[in-house]
């Protein structure tokens, strides 16, 4: 007890209610980059994903994947353009959930709209869950400037096999 009866955990004058919402906010997540042996990122850029809806009763509007870190990677040491280089295109959220990943591929074509890049990109399964297809898909990827969009552009073509 201290001199004034009262308990000795909390000092006077002290605001308690700061207290509590410090200890009930998380901790922000930290995503760590995964460094993959003999894997090297050429491009980032922060993007916004939407995916064409593949559902026949809204077949032409675009679902918000929602916001993430866009990499192109490339496997080291072999040069840009082939196949062996496995050129990948990954969006992973803030959380570290993938969003898109699949191969960049010969003749890939980018559609440029304002600030976005639309492309179509073969990914594993589809909405139902079923990982074991592949599928052609319909992605909108949102940047913030028109210049990085231009040169998320240019990295896909420079990265994508020639043949």
């Amino acid at each position: 007890m201290t001199p004034s009866g009262g308990p000795s955990s909390i000092p006077p004058n002290h605001n308690t209610a700061d207290d509590e919402n410090e200890l009930q906010q998380p901790g922000s997540p930290s995503v760590k980059k995964s460094e993959e042996k003999g894997i090297v990122t050429v491009h980032e850029v922060k993007c916004k994903l939407y995916v064409k809806s593949s559902d026949p009763s809204d077949i032409d509007t675009w679902k918000d994947k929602g916001p993430g870190q866009l990499s192109i990677k490339c496997k080291e040491g072999i040069g840009r353009s082939t196949k062996e280089s496995k050129p990948t295109i990954v969006v992973r959220n803030d959380v570290g959930k993938v969003l898109l990943n699949a191969l960049l591929y010969p003749g890939i074509k980018t559609n440029p709209q304002k600030n976005s890049l639309v492309a179509i990109f073969h990914t594993a399964g589809d909405d139902s869950g079923n990982s074991d297809s592949v599928v052609a898909r319909t992605f909108l990827i949102r940047t913030k400037t028109q210049e990085d969009r231009n040169n998320l552009a240019t990295a896909i073509q420079e990265y994508a096999p020639t043949s």
